[in-house]
Order: structure tokens, then C-alpha cells, then sequence
């Protein structure tokens, strides 16, 4: 991996032209990224051929991968056939992963319905825990479970929440994708470069220096109320402001991948890029 953070949008850019998932990857190399995280928040629709074609264009794009499982997964979900499901959606985007060449599946965990934290955890822990056993049973190796921090306060998911399912499992295993804006608008403000620098710290603080080599991250705008997000708004916005972050990571030494979701997706990567080469 080179040194530093690399770039890259949610998805198939928008001024990529019409082809799939292969194409995308190569216009993101064309337009100067260096990641795309490849979407099936919708279902996993992947075939093994398509998914080869993508990764020998990534292999030859020199871009890193990785996938957004769908967004229907809970995994602490009241009913059983609504885990096994789950653990369905979850093992078919790792699979889908290992075909691609991308090392992290990024999974929003699920949601509290009124219970307590520590009983939706040990749901959480069990249900990661089968998909980790039949990843293993297919052969699907060098793919990890990334839980997001997720932006409303009524889904399992905080800070806390996933720096504990990665201690819990090993970073090898199950890592904690930050994302920015969610924690902006579930947490608290995030304004300056202290502010980052507190999360960055309390991560490597719980998980050592292994987490802040090659992170995984989400960024963009965010539009929230007293629950939480509600809507994924351009970088522009200044909600939550990117340059404190970079200047963060410039001074930590931190290296990974930033996934942007901003509604303008490889416009803004780029605008992220270019702040984060200026620090």
C-alpha cells in the first residue's frame, strides 16, 4: 500500500460511462482516484465473471476496492428467518468480495427496537460470528467485516460500538469504518481538528497503531435532527468540515481509504483529494 490516504467514490462514478462495475474502476484511475467502493446496498447482483473482469481492471487501475453490503442487514433483529437473511446478504457480499479483490465489506450492523445495548451486542457477536464461520467454509479468505458507524441513534453502531466488535474479534477479522458524518450528526459536532483528533486517538488507543495503517472511512455532508442523519449532502456544506480532518491524519500518519458518499460522489473525492495533497 502506498503511504497517505487514497480517494474514491460510493459507487460507479457519475460521469463514468455506461458499462458496469469494470468501467467505473477505470474511469476512477483515468480522473486521478486511487479506490471505489463497489454498491450492493440493494442486493448483492455480482456475477463471478463480471467480478473478475473488475478485478483485473482494478489489479491493472492500481485501485482499491472494497463493497457496501445492502442495507436491509440486521443483525441483532428480533426474528429468526430476519438473521438468517442477514447472515445471507452479509456472507453473499464477501463472497462477491473475494472475486473482486476487495479486502472489506462495509455493513451497517442493525438496529436497538427498544432494547437494550449489551442485548443487541451479544445479537451482534453471534451473528458476525456465523458469518466468519461460513466466509471460512466457502474459502473466502483477506475479506473483512467493516462495521459502520451508523448515523441514527436508534441502530446499533456508535463509536464505541464498533471500536468493541473489532476488539472483540480481532482487526484481522471485523474492522471499524468511520464515517464522519454520521458520527457529526449522531455524536456530536465535529468542527475542528481536536475534534478528529479525539476519535483518532480513542481508535488507536483501543486497537493499537495496526488501525491507523490502513483504515477505512466514509465522508461527505450531512443533514440531521435530534435522531440523527437524514440525508448524505455535499462536501460544500461544511457539515462536517473536511480540511480539519486531513490536517488530522497528515499529523497522526494515518494511511487508509476515504470513501466519499456525497451526493456528487467523484467530484467531490477529488475536492477531498486536492485539500488533503495541500496539507
Amino acid at each position: 500500500m502506498e503511504r497517505g490516504v487514497v480517494f474514491g467514490p460510493a459507487g460507479i462514478p457519475i460521469g463514468a460511462p455506461a458499462g458496469g462495475t469494470a468501467d467505473g474502476i477505470r474511469y476512477c484511475r483515468k480522473i486521478g482516484l486511487g479506490a471505489m467502493e463497489v454498491e450492493f446496498v440493494h442486493g448483492v447482483n455480482l456475477g463471478q465473471e463480471k467480478a473478475k473482469e473488475a478485478k483485473k481492471a482494478a489489479e491493472e487501475s492500481g485501485i482499491r476496492l472494497s463493497c457496501h453490503a445492502p442495507y436491509y442487514i440486521n443483525c441483532c433483529a428480533k426474528e429468526k428467518q430476519k438473521i438468517e437473511s442477514s447472515v445471507r446478504q452479509i456472507v453473499s457480499t464477501a463472497q462477491a468480495a473475494y472475486w473482486l479483490g476487495a479486502w472489506v465489506i462495509v455493513i451497517h450492523p442493525g438496529h436497538y427496537m427498544s432494547r437494550p445495548a449489551e442485548e443487541c451486542r451479544k445479537l451482534v457477536y453471534a451473528t458476525f460470528s456465523r458469518c466468519i464461520e461460513e466466509m471460512e467454509a466457502l474459502g473466502v479468505k483477506g475479506v473483512a467485516l467493516g462495521a459502520e458507524l451508523t448515523g441514527k441513534k436508534s441502530a446499533y453502531g456508535s463509536l464505541d460500538e464498533i471500536i468493541d466488535l473489532a476488539e472483540h474479534f480481532g482487526i484481522k477479522q471485523v474492522v471499524p469504518v468511520l464515517d464522519y458524518a454520521h458520527y457529526h450528526a449522531r455524536h456530536e459536532r465535529l468542527e475542528a481538528k481536536e475534534d478528529y483528533f479525539r476519535i483518532l486517538s480513542e481508535v488507536e488507543r483501543r486497537l493499537g497503531s495496526e488501525a491507523s495503517k490502513n483504515f477505512h472511512c466514509h465522508f461527505s455532508g450531512i443533514q440531521y435532527s435530534d435522531k440523527g442523519e437524514r440525508s448524505h449532502l455535499p462536501i460544500s456544506s461544511s457539515s462536517p468540515p473536511f480540511a480539519p480532518l486531513a490536517q488530522a491524519w497528515k499529523e497522526n500518519g494515518w494511511a487508509g481509504t476515504a470513501i466519499c458518499e456525497s451526493p456528487l460522489l467523484e467530484k467531490d473525492a477529488l475536492e477531498m483529494k486536492r485539500i488533503y495533497d495541500s496539507r
